[in-house]
């Protein structure tokens, strides 16, 4: 009885020890992974295997070992973004509207849930960038386009006061949204705000948009 435990016992460390020779694979295989395929991104955006190299080891847990979810998370944001084809803020395509609606429902789930301010505020940034790009037909929607842009960007301003990317893009979506309201024969707001209490690049010189 003793030696058949003694064996269980062996064939039980034998097996653990394949597991994590099996783990140590896939933790080098997806740092391997990562590095290419943020290469092949940058050429085909379109790829459908984009940081993924599959595992030995089931329940993702290399990627739990590393600590990838909100890597992968944010770059699989960057990706539907890019897919979303923001250049072209006329597209009514519904292809390009689904991608874009995915990447908008993703960085705002960053936004509202990551553990890191920097983060957050980047994928706040990246909100508002998308906002500014969404095509409309009427003033209406332009303008309520605007204001959702300039409120998700005062936030990633908020939640990192150094994101200078989301300075540039609230002071110039500040500006096109005082010409709708003026358009419209309303008051446009101030954008430099009251002494002391204003904040972005409205408040400075001229930056650039997204």
């Amino acid at each position: 009885m003793r030696r058949a435990g003694l064996i269980g016992g062996a064939l039980v460390c034998v097996a653990l020890g394949a597991v994590l020779v099996l783990l140590a694979a896939d933790v080098w295989r997806w740092g391997d992974a990562i590095r290419a395929d943020d290469v092949r991104y940058r050429a085909a955006p379109s790829a459908g295997d984009l940081w993924d190299p599959g595992a030995l080891v089931p329940l993702a847990a290399a990627r739990n070992t590393l600590a990838l979810g909100d890597d992968l998370a944010f770059r699989r944001a960057l990706r539907a973004m890019r897919l979303g084809k923001l250049e072209d803020t006329r597209s009514f395509d519904t292809e390009v509207l689904i991608q874009r609606a995915e990447a908008q429902a993703q960085l705002e789930a960053i936004a509202v849930g990551n553990d890191d301010p920097a983060r957050r505020s980047r994928a706040m940034t990246l909100v508002g960038v998308m906002l500014l790009a969404t095509p409309v037909t009427t003033t209406e929607e332009q303008i309520a386009a605007l204001q959702a842009a300039v409120k998700h960007l005062q936030t990633a301003i908020e939640l990192n006061p150094d994101n200078d990317d989301a300075k540039f893009n609230l002071e110039f979506a500040l500006r096109k949204r005082n010409v709708g309201l003026s358009a419209q024969g309303g008051s446009a707001p101030n954008p430099a705000g009251t002494p002391n209490t204003s904040k972005g690049a409205a408040t400075g010189s001229a930056g650039s948009g997204y």
